[in-house]
């Protein structure tokens, strides 16, 4: 899926394509861009709507745990252990490689019981992004709904 973008002060493709996950040349493509070609400001580009992975890889420091990995992501300990196939009282060592979500992203766990209209309840966004976002909704527990932050005003 792809949407309509406009480059703001201070961007280029490398600045742009780097919060994507993607490289310079893919932009360039999709846009039907010469090789060298610079956006200028105000410019409407096509990107994709949501970066090749919602989450970034985190590697465990010596003496973190689930709890305090979570509160620098703003998330629950929970759902951060979930997310990576984790129980919540299970150790995490050094070294070791965690999913995190990216800074505007967001994500929704599904839970046995859960209905459209508790998600539509409980998650504080438009949920028709959502469901457009995840067109694959079975509400089956497990489920990770993932969608970007909603910006406060």
């Amino acid at each position: 899926m792809y949407k309509i973008y406009t480059v703001k002060e201070g961007e280029d493709v490398l600045s742009i394509t780097n919060d994507l996950g993607i490289t310079p040349d893919e932009i360039r493509r999709i846009n039907g861009f010469p090789t060298n070609y610079e956006v200028k400001v105000g410019e409407q580009i096509v990107i994709p709507s949501v970066s090749t992975s919602p989450f970034d890889r985190y590697i465990v420091k010596q003496g973190e745990s689930l709890y305090s990995i979570a509160t620098q992501y703003n998330i629950s300990a929970d759902d951060l252990a979930q997310l990576n196939g984790l129980d919540k009282e299970e150790y995490i060592y050094p070294n070791q490689e965690l999913l995190v979500p990216k800074p505007n992203i967001d994500f929704y766990i599904t839970r046995e019981g859960d209905t459209i209209g508790k998600l539509r309840q409980q998650i504080s966004n438009d949920f028709e992004t959502i469901l457009k976002s995840n067109p694959y909704i079975y509400l089956m527990p497990d489920q990770v709904l993932v969608y970007e932050k909603t910006i406060e005003k």
